[in-house]
């Protein structure tokens, strides 16, 4: 089932908004700023979601999450996460995201952040369907873009019957897809994802479906799409400092070539782009503390690694990324790192 080698990928049709190619950028907490998402549009992400948000604070107009959800004309078409548990804020919420000119809708029924489940919000709902479907039916109803769901396959152990009865009951209520991220929330970021409970999902639903979890690569994509006939496949972790993989899952689903791996002078080229973001975006002083964790992302791979890691979380001064970026332009490629997936983040707070 699924797709085959060398046939044209299907689109993702959400309402009338055309994704193409199906490839989505998740909601990261502290990674999906509009500096990333800069980058990924450039090498070929067709729609990318800003970082998750809390329903109320979007409502207050809280300072920080106004930040977050910062855009600009080409951050198009763009992608809004919401955590929360009540029917009438998260419908206000959604109001409030639409009109910032947000294209799709998301709520989050899958952050294992303990701050964030203590609520009663994101994985929490996994064991509430019946809630999940109430949620959705007001954001819907509030909105005229997509809503859509992003869910873990269980709270602690697979529960096929919850699976399928959560999946049903967003369907019934309005959704428009559903992102299913194929591990539980007490597995976190670890461990394989359950393509088979994708695949169970996806045969029983009459929506798009978004597979999730572990994609590193084109063939990852290919496999996501091939083994559970998902509709479009979700990138996280395994697009921080590599925007190339969008380039591979294209060339994949297309049935072309590998495009080659990027140089370490390429790979410095992009990190001093996404630097040049950051500091339009919050000035230089709180960019150069912001890169120091992005860093990480782009010199893996390299001879150089471990010494280039260090000297980045000791950054103070521009001359300082200067003499980074040289480095990494100069250093010898170690191995093909396009399997390997950097540490999520280790906030525990979840969104502002």
């Amino acid at each position: 089932m699924g797709l085959r080698t060398g046939s044209r990928p299907r689109m993702l049709q959400l309402k009338s908004l055309r994704i193409d190619p199906p490839v989505v950028q998740a909601p990261m907490c502290g990674c999906s700023d509009l500096p990333y998402r800069r980058i990924v549009r450039r090498f070929g992400c067709a729609l990318a979601f800003a970082e998750m948000v809390k329903d109320r604070a979007v409502i207050d107009g809280n300072r920080k999450t106004r930040e977050l959800l910062s855009s600009d004309a080409n951050d198009r078409p763009l992608g809004g996460q919401l955590a929360g548990r009540d029917p009438e804020l998260l419908a206000e919420a959604a109001r409030r995201l639409e009109s910032l000119g947000v294209a799709v809708i998301d709520l989050n029924a899958g952050c294992p952040v303990p701050k964030v489940v203590r609520a009663g919000c994101g994985a929490a709902l996994l064991r509430e369907p019946a809630l999940i479907g109430h949620l959705v039916e007001r954001m819907a109803r509030a909105v005229s873009v997509p809503v859509t769901v992003k869910f873990r396959t269980a709270f602690d152990t697979e529960d096929n019957d919850r699976l399928l009865e959560i999946a049903r009951l967003a369907e019934s209520a309005g959704a428009a897809a559903l992102t299913v991220h194929g591990r539980t929330r007490a597995q976190g970021f670890s461990g394989e994802p359950n393509l088979d409970a994708i695949r169970r999902v996806k045969a029983r639903s009459g929506i798009p479906i978004i597979g999730n979890g572990n994609i590193r690569c084109g063939q990852d994509a290919l496999r996501m799409m091939r083994e559970t006939g998902c509709d479009a496949v979700m990138v996280a972790r395994g697009a921080l400092g590599n925007p190339w993989i969008f380039r591979s899952i294209q060339a994949a689903l297309a049935g072309a070539p590998e495009p080659p791996a990027p140089s370490p002078a390429e790979r410095a080229a992009v990190l001093a782009d996404h630097f040049e973001g950051l500091c339009d975006a919050y000035g230089t002083e709180r960019a150069l503390h912001r890169i120091r964790r992005v860093i990480p992302w782009y010199v893996r791979g390299v001879d150089r690694s471990c010494e280039l890691r260090r000297a980045g979380s000791q950054l103070e001064s521009v001359s300082q990324f200067r003499d980074l970026i040289a480095g990494l332009s100069s250093a010898i490629p170690r191995a093909d790192v396009r399997g390997m997936i950097p540490e999520p983040s280790r906030d525990r707070n979840g969104p502002p």
